[in-house]
């Protein structure tokens, strides 16, 4: 089982984040923070309809950067089982959809001008009330002219998201009138899909099975190969790769060393191996295993700081054996390396969407 192992970049983040709360403190450098004086503002205000809903497009602001701003619905869930024990399956299944539609957008053109995007972020308005730029942001948007369209006005902010869009670029904001179309580029992206199938894996063994879609149709997936990975050995063989010194100052290296093995030692210990999966499937599917043992456990907490660190499998050969596109992913819980039989579910699976084209008159 010859693979290339790729290991996102770590994110590390305080234990508690998020918005602050009324008990916070409140002083005037709690102003000072999040004021904002913008260069320029540009008001769109332009209403989108698909799929039976509405999105809005704000307008932008120039300070620093330009930034533009649209206004999405927010599906709020309800905690499932709320009287039950909230463990990574609860978790995984109230996150489930919850996306932004406009956040993955590669870029945007207002008549002739291009905006090309630069990432951004999204998150619900629910707690705005406390975000005091989002307000002045509205605020000042009215200001200069934006009219919050009648279908907007009554609906609650626990209800809708802002998504805030970086453009790359740009040192003054682009002529627009309303009569302007709008085009927009969506990035390929891909749709999450809950599926929850028991699947039994045996460490280098293969298997067949079959399951059905969110079309009706039957789809066959053929696991290949399965492997213990040894993540403390696979991490040291990357760090002593000649080539990181070449591309990384001293400095730079060992503090990436340095967080690396914090992240093993807090999402796998030393002596204990990721499961690694090689699969094939009848149609274009990423699939995502998970351990029943994961999915019935508890988040654990930490404290302090919190080390993530996402692998990614891919196989060195394109084609499997039954002649599709050979696939790989990897199982990150923790197991003993004289394991042989993981009980697992296929819990869900990524949809790809191809790159797409709107406009909007």
């Amino acid at each position: 089982m010859k693979n290339k192992f790729f290991t996102d970049k770590f994110v590390l983040t305080p234990e508690f984040e998020g918005v602050g709360s009324m008990e916070d403190t409140m002083n005037f450098s709690t102003l000072l923070d999040c004021h904002k004086k913008w260069r320029n503002l540009l008001v769109i205000g332009k209403t989108i309809e698909r799929d039976g809903r509405k999105y809005h497009i704000l307008g932008m602001t120039l300070s620093d950067e330009a930034k533009l701003y649209i206004i999405e619905p927010y599906d709020k869930r309800e905690p499932i089982n709320r009287k039950g024990i909230r463990n990574h399956r609860r978790i995984l299944k109230e996150h489930e959809g919850r996306n932004c539609c406009y956040l993955h957008c590669s870029d945007f053109h207002l008549g002739n001008d291009r905006l090309q995007t630069l990432g951004g972020m999204g998150g619900p308005l629910e707690y705005s009330t406390e975000d005091y730029e989002a307000i002045q942001l509205f605020l000042d948007m009215m200001s200069a002219g934006w009219t919050v369209p009648e279908w907007l006005q009554d609906i609650d902010w626990a209800d809708l998201q802002l998504v805030t869009l970086r453009i790359a670029n740009m040192e003054k904001l682009p002529n627009y009138s309303p009569d302007m179309p709008i085009t927009i580029t969506h990035s390929p992206d891909s749709t999450q899909h809950i599926l929850e199938k028991t699947v039994t894996l045996n460490v280098g063994k293969s298997r067949s099975f079959s399951f059905t879609d969110d079309y009706g149709d039957n789809v066959q997936c053929h696991i290949n190969h399965v492997a213990l990975i040894d993540m403390w050995k696979n991490t040291e063989e990357e760090l002593r790769d000649p080539k990181l010194t070449e591309r990384f100052p001293p400095q730079q290296l060992e503090e990436a060393r340095k967080h690396r093995y914090d992240a093993l030692e807090q999402c796998c210990p030393k002596g204990m191996c990721y499961v690694g999966i090689e699969y094939e499937c009848s149609k274009n599917y990423d699939l995502v295993f998970h351990s029943k043992q994961y999915l019935a456990s508890r988040p654990e907490s930490h404290q302090g700081s919190c080390h993530f660190l996402m692998m990614h499998l891919k196989p060195e050969q394109e084609t499997g054996m039954h002649c599709l596109p050979l696939k790989g992913c990897v199982i990150q819980t923790p197991v003993s390396p004289g394991t042989s039989k993981i009980p697992a579910e296929l819990f869900l699976y990524h949809e790809r969407i191809s790159a797409w084209t709107e406009t909007v008159s």
